[in-house]
């Protein structure tokens, strides 16, 4: 009797565990589409010792624009080579430039206020944007 009530117990636990929502909802939306200006760059020369910068000078923008299919389109001055993407999975996106033939694939983390996009390099090299409101 008492081993029927324990897996009883630990079972309900799991299902209340499971069921429970999370806390993210008010953080507002976490998708990469959207207005984004360009605050830090990152490009590494080799000897694994590079970190972002602030980017001084002129403000620069980047958007994200939702088309058909998981793709989108890409508008502004911060990366002005890119015209399109296709989001691959929660890390992944392929990305269409005016300078390759082929797509490449960026990695990209995103969050309601920020966006990092790290395009393919030999070193490290990354964008790091804030959402525009």
């Amino acid at each position: 009797m008492k081993k029927i009530i324990v897996l009883l117990l630990t079972v309900a636990g799991i299902i209340d565990v499971s069921c429970k929502k999370s806390d993210n909802n008010n953080e507002g939306p976490s998708e990469v589409y959207g207005k984004w200006k360009l605050t830090e760059t990152m490009f590494d020369i080799g000897n694994g010792k590079g970190k972002y910068t602030k980017v001084n000078g002129e403000i620069k923008y980047l958007t994200l624009e939702k088309s058909a299919d998981k793709a989108g389109k890409f508008k502004g001055d911060a990366l002005p080579d890119l015209f399109s993407f296709r989001i691959l999975d929660s890390v992944k996106m392929e990305v269409y430039s005016n300078t390759y033939k082929m797509p490449l694939t960026y990695y990209y983390k995103v969050s309601a206020k920020s966006l990092q996009l790290n395009p393919p390099c030999i070193e490290g090299c990354g964008y790091r944007f804030v959402r525009e409101k």
